[in-house]
């Protein structure tokens, strides 16, 4: 049985706090020591089959090379705009996977459930940058996978994770080992940058550079974090979710993968 995230079990004690005293409204308070509470271990999404409607060509080689190309430069218009006040070396780098499927976890909670993706990435040194559309009838969060050990269900690995709640607009990197959490470089934090509105879309960009973290959502800074342990330097990457009742949905797109230097 994976125990729920430390973040979640946060959130799940807000929202008992809140249904008995605070108004939608009310700016919610965080313990320090939060119950034990457990979700079912995660199971795996089947990744939909993408459709090819390509037709043969006699350069077929060339014509997948321009639209890399074309595709690696669209990606780095969009970080001129978002990382070009930062230190970050994007220029130097280089895009490594590009979403080009379909990728969504629907649940039925109590549930937890992850979606791999850039299967042929080993993610080191990189940008991670996603579009997630929820929607949900209860508690509801979304996030992804990165520098995992093969095994996502109990491998050692860091989980950036974000929730749908009114009045908790929260977010979160942790790290994982076996199933369990062990630590967090961030902390939870609280940003009025998440828009909570159902069916929104949110668009989450985290930068990982040795054992810093960087954080934007929505196009807004969070914050530069570290975990000086580094205790993962590298992994495989996948989209999770987790839904504590009712119906969920956590919707993935224009997903890429930014290798830096």
């Amino acid at each position: 049985m994976r125990r729920i995230p430390l973040f979640v079990l946060l959130i799940m004690m807000f929202v008992n706090v809140a249904c008995g005293n605070l108004s939608p409204e009310s700016t919610p308070t965080l313990t320090p020591d939060p119950p034990t509470a457990t979700l079912p271990p995660p199971t795996e999404t089947p990744t939909a089959t993408p459709t090819s409607t390509a037709t043969a060509t006699p350069d077929r080689t060339a014509t997948a090379a321009v639209i890399a190309t074309q595709a690696a430069g669209e990606v780095q218009e969009e970080f001129d705009v978002l990382l070009e006040d930062t230190n970050i070396p994007y220029k130097d780098g280089k895009l490594t996977w590009k979403q080009s499927e379909n990728f969504e976890i629907s649940m039925n909670g109590p549930d937890g459930r992850f979606l791999p993706f850039a299967r042929n990435v080993k993610g080191k040194d990189f940008i991670l940058k996603s579009d997630v559309t929820w929607n949900a009838t209860g508690m509801l969060v979304c996030g992804a996978i990165f520098r995992s050990e093969s095994n996502f269900k109990d491998g050692r690995q860091y989980t950036f994770l974000y929730l749908r709640l009114s009045g908790a607009p929260a977010w979160a990197i942790e790290y994982h080992e076996f199933g369990y959490f062990k630590n967090s470089p961030t902390g939870t934090k609280f940003s009025s940058a998440v828009d909570l509105t159902n069916g929104a879309k949110n668009q989450f960009v985290i930068i990982a550079q040795k054992g810093e973290f960087t954080v934007f959502i929505n196009g807004v800074r969070q914050g530069k974090y570290f975990d000086h342990g580094i205790q993962r330097s590298d992994g495989a990457f996948a989209f999770v979710g987790y839904q504590d009742s009712g119906n969920g949905t956590c919707k993935y797109e224009n997903t890429v993968v930014w290798e830096l230097p």
